[in-house]
């Protein structure tokens, strides 16, 4: 799909989606989808750019959207965490976040990769209940902004995401956790057609 085209779609959503927060995930969902088919920016090879059909997603659904609370950790060391295609990078257990999802409480670890320089992203992945059936079997990622007087940060599924990995071979993603799995179906972000 052409450029122009996508820019009209995004004028007709931001013209005609009723909420804020709907229209600015619906943009940033046109963008991913536009970065994918244009050939500079596409982490896709010239193969697997003939056969995509597009980035797909679950309708948004703001019980998605949560308030987690962080407990930090002190002096975590940093470790290899282990990705695909045989690498590990490195990485440190930032803290851990506990929030409420379906009435359920969760307390799962968010990291910090030691190899960014941009140390204001907490990278927070998981498992679910959808992995192997809806969405990728390797799991999801959220990253997460904060700053150093931060107790609550905001965990929204809705903006989860695939890693390149789920999409194309030539990609090494981190391998999440065992202790990051969420035993419920989160039926928000990404997903397979």
């Amino acid at each position: 799909m052409k450029k122009s085209r996508f820019v009209i779609l995004v004028f007709f959503i931001a013209c005609s989606t009723p909420s804020n927060y709907e229209n600015e995930i619906e943009i940033q969902r046109v963008a991913k989808n536009a970065a994918f088919v244009n050939p500079s920016e596409t982490p896709l090879d010239s193969t697997e750019l003939k056969t995509f059909k597009g980035v797909y997603f679950f309708p948004i659904d703001e019980k998605y959207k949560v308030k987690g609370v962080l407990k930090r950790f002190d002096d975590e060391p940093i470790f290899d965490m282990p990705h695909t295609l045989n690498r590990t990078y490195k990485y440190q257990r930032f803290a851990e976040v506990t929030f409420i999802l379906n009435k359920k409480t969760f307390t799962l670890p968010v990291y910090i990769n030691k190899e960014l320089k941009q140390q204001k992203l907490l990278f927070f992945s998981f498992t679910d209940l959808t992995n192997g059936k809806q969405t990728y079997s390797g799991g999801k990622f959220l990253d997460i902004h904060f700053d150093d007087t931060q107790k609550e940060v905001e965990l929204d599924f809705n903006l989860s995401y695939f890693p390149y990995c789920a999409y194309s071979h030539r990609f090494s993603c981190p391998i999440v956790p065992k202790e990051n799995h969420i035993d419920l179906e989160i039926k928000a972000g990404e997903k397979f057609q």
